[in-house]
């Protein structure tokens, strides 16, 4: 059975997200978003979800039992939660202990030490996933009035109890950092590669020039999800 802490009021001991201040990094295999939520703001105020409503998903344990929930994705948390039977919304806790979610058109695993992976594609032992991840840091202001980032981390006003952590309050501006990144699976979760070029070369295992000119021919981003699940299905067709 899935444990739960409750949302809404959950948040892991210091937490981030949202604001109108946007920027975009892009490197290999990976997407940053970088946002400002500002001081005196709740960071339940600011919470979204992958999906537009919760979805029924099967949770395979590792101990074999199953149970079917209404579940989504949050995006500000980067974690998964689901709704009971009460109507509440809440974070599972024991997610070292579920094997896979089915959800929507993909499914999940999870890693003890990273969290969520959402499998994307998948082709015999090989998987494509996205996995997401938040940072933060407090902000500082520059010269001209630019804010900038800092390094020290005490800056939330938190009151726990019985039920969860309340809404946090922040107590300075900070910057947050959405990282996603894209990551080719094998078997199991701790046998995976950043899903890069060369990464990709390896799961096509075929002649490096007719693999390029695909690349060349469909304008491959690899910071692109869909790209690369084209490009998943290149190199796993020329395995048949």
């Amino acid at each position: 059975m899935i444990q739960l802490r409750r949302n809404m009021k959950y948040v892991p001991a210091v937490l981030y997200f949202a604001a109108l201040v946007m920027q975009g990094v892009r490197v290999h295999a990976q997407e940053y978003n970088k946002l400002i939520i500002h001081a005196g703001d709740s960071i339940s105020h600011h919470y979204s979800y992958l999906f537009p409503d919760f979805q029924n998903a099967a949770v395979e344990f590792r101990d074999g039992r199953s149970f079917t929930y209404k579940m989504n994705f949050n995006l500000v948390l980067c974690d998964m939660q689901f709704i009971n039977k009460k109507g509440d919304t809440l974070a599972i806790t024991n997610g070292e202990d579920i094997d896979s979610i089915g959800m929507d058109s993909s499914s999940w695993v999870y890693d003890y030490q990273k969290g969520y992976f959402q499998i994307v594609a998948a082709a015999g032992p090989w998987k494509l996933a996205v996995y997401r991840r938040t940072t933060f840091e407090p902000v500082q202001n520059g010269g001209m009035g630019e804010s900038r980032q800092s390094g020290g981390v005490e800056m939330i006003n938190a009151v726990s109890g019985r039920q969860g952590t309340l809404p946090l309050v922040l107590n300075q501006d900070i910057f947050v950092v959405r990282k996603t990144s894209y990551w080719l699976i094998y078997y199991k979760i701790g046998d995976m590669e950043s899903a890069g070029k060369t990464a990709f070369m390896k799961l096509y295992g075929g002649d490096k020039k007719s693999f390029d000119q695909f690349v060349k021919a469909n304008k491959i981003n690899f910071n692109v999800q869909g790209d690369l699940e084209k490009l998943f299905q290149f190199c796993t067709q020329s395995k048949n």
